[in-house]
C-alpha cells in the first residue's frame, strides 16, 4: 500500500488543479415586470463564474415597454422621499467606515475564491502531511478540510455570487429596486426613487442548486411630475386615483447550480479515503 502513496497524491493534485481551473457555477437569473408595464418585459441573464471572472449573456424580451419606461422617467435619486413608516427612506450620511454597509469591502466573490483557495491547498498539504507522517490527528485532519471544503464550495460562493448579485441584500435602500437583476441593463433605477416601496426576498434548495427569489413593488417618483410627487409620498394611492400609474412590481428569480469544480472535488473523496486507509497495514502489523 505505501507504493501506492505517490500516486494517490499525485493524482489528488491533479484533481485539485482541474477543479480550481474549471468552470465554478453557473448562475440564471430571470427578472419580470409583473405591474406597471404593458406586456411583462422579462430580462435573462446567464452568468459563468470561475477562479477570477465571472461572464454573463444577457437578452430582454418585449423590451419595447422596458426602454421607453427608462426612457420616460426622470431621475429624482437627489429628491428626499421622507414619509412615516415608509420603508423607501434613505438615510442622507454617508456609509460608516466600519464597512457595515459592505460587509466584503468590495466582492464577495473575491473573498470566497480565496477561501476555496486555500481549503485546496490545506487538503493538498494535510495529505502530503499524513501519507509523509501517517498518525491519527493528521489523517483526521484530511478528513476534515474535505468536508469544510466541501461545505465552502457548496455554500460560501453561491452566497457570495448572490451577495454581488445584489439579490441577497437587506432592506436597507440604496440597492437596485429590481434587487440587481437590472444591474448589466443599460438603465438601473434605486431604491431611493421609489414611494411606499416593499421588497422580500427568498432562499431555497432545488435539483439545479440554490434558489433565490425577489419580488418587489413600489411608486416610482420618476413617472411622476414633480408636482404630484409629494402627495404619492405621502398617501400610497390605490387603483383609478392620480399616481396609481406609477406603481411598478417586479419579480426575479435566480439559481446558481455547480458546475465541473464539484465533480472534480468529489473525485478527491476515493483518494482521501485510499490513502487513509492505507496507513492501517503498516500500523497493524507494528
Amino acid at each position: 500500500m505505501s507504493s501506492s502513496r505517490p500516486a494517490v497524491i499525485a493524482l489528488a493534485g491533479l484533481f485539485l488543479l482541474i477543479a480550481w481551473s474549471s468552470t465554478w457555477f453557473e448562475i440564471a437569473a430571470v427578472g419580470t415586470y409583473t405591474d406597471g408595464l404593458e406586456r411583462e418585459p422579462t430580462i435573462r441573464t446567464h452568468y459563468m463564474i470561475d477562479n477570477s471572472h465571472e461572464s454573463f449573456e444577457m437578452s430582454i424580451e418585449n423590451s419595447t415597454p422596458l426602454l421607453l419606461y427608462w426612457i420616460e422617467r426622470e431621475d429624482v435619486s437627489t429628491e428626499p422621499t421622507t414619509q412615516e413608516g415608509n420603508s423607501s427612506d434613505m438615510p442622507t450620511d454617508p456609509p460608516s467606515s466600519d464597512g457595515s454597509s459592505d460587509p466584503c469591502s468590495g466582492s464577495c466573490l473575491d473573498r470566497a475564491r480565496s477561501l476555496v483557495g486555500l481549503t485546496m491547498l490545506a487538503l493538498f498539504a494535510a495529505l502530503c502531511l499524513s501519507s509523509a507522517r501517517p498518525t491519527t490527528p493528521l489523517r483526521a485532519a484530511a478528513a476534515l478540510v474535505w468536508l469544510l471544503g466541501t461545505v465552502v464550495i457548496l455554500t460560501a460562493v453561491p452566497l457570495a455570487a448572490a451577495a454581488d448579485f445584489g439579490i441577497s441584500g437587506g432592506e436597507d435602500g440604496g440597492g437596485s429596486a429590481t434587487g440587481g437583476f437590472d444591474t448589466n441593463t443599460q438603465e438601473t433605477v434605486e431604491v431611493d426613487q421609489f414611494a411606499h416601496f416593499e421588497q422580500d426576498g427568498d432562499v431555497g434548495l432545488s435539483f439545479d442548486g440554490i434558489s433565490f427569489t425577489y419580488d418587489s413593488v413600489g411608486f416610482d417618483l420618476g413617472l411622476l411630475a414633480e408636482g404630484d410627487r409629494q402627495a404619492v409620498i405621502e398617501s400610497a394611492p390605490t387603483e383609478g386615483e392620480p399616481g396609481y400609474e406609477s406603481l411598478i412590481g417586479f419579480h426575479g428569480e435566480m439559481t446558481i447550480g455547480p458546475g465541473p469544480i464539484l465533480t472534480w472535488w468529489l473525485l478527491t473523496a476515493p483518494l482521501v479515503i485510499v490513502n487513509l486507509r492505507g496507513h492501517r497495514d503498516p500500523l497493524e502489523e507494528e
